[in-house]
């Protein structure tokens, strides 16, 4: 069987085709992971993702008012005492009432013993991570979780 040199050349030209796909579609991947890092406001490498709480009903919100959004950082403090990062006056909320940090790529939400209990979701916990869309509720203050930066 005889290969004509034409038909070489079509193969050769045919592989450099399939490998520019391939690497186009390589580097496309790689911008949609990178872009939806970006979008989250940070990697999951220690990085905070840059979360906020968005105050859906003042109740006893002191200066905040409905709408207002709240950055999480690292570590947010919530409670009646002027030490915390976001003071409720109401006196249903303890003096350090709940805690939302961040640790091993997930936002953390940690009751600090008060008296009256957080809720996410309508139940009470103790200490759970946090999600997208969570509703947490502190006496009659509600936050909502968002991820929107």
């Amino acid at each position: 069987m005889k290969f004509d040199l034409l038909d070489l050349s079509f193969f050769g030209v045919l592989l450099k085709i399939i490998l520019i796909v391939l690497i186009y579609i390589i580097i496309v991947q790689a911008l949609k992971i990178m872009s939806r890092d970006v979008k989250r406001g940070g990697l999951k490498n220690g990085k905070n993702l840059g979360w906020r709480l968005k105050l859906v009903y003042p109740g006893d919100g002191g200066a905040f008012v409905e709408g207002d959004t709240i950055p999480i950082g690292n570590k947010l403090t919530i409670g009646r005492n002027r030490q915390n990062q976001m003071v409720l006056p109401s006196p249903s909320v303890s003096n350090f009432h709940v805690k939302i940090y961040f640790e091993d790529g997930r936002y953390m939400l940690e009751d600090l013993n008060s008296t009256n209990g957080t809720f996410i979701n309508g139940v009470m916990v103790d200490k759970k991570s946090l999600q997208p869309g969570d509703e947490i509720s502190i006496s009659q203050t509600v936050l909502v979780v968002s991820d929107d930066v």
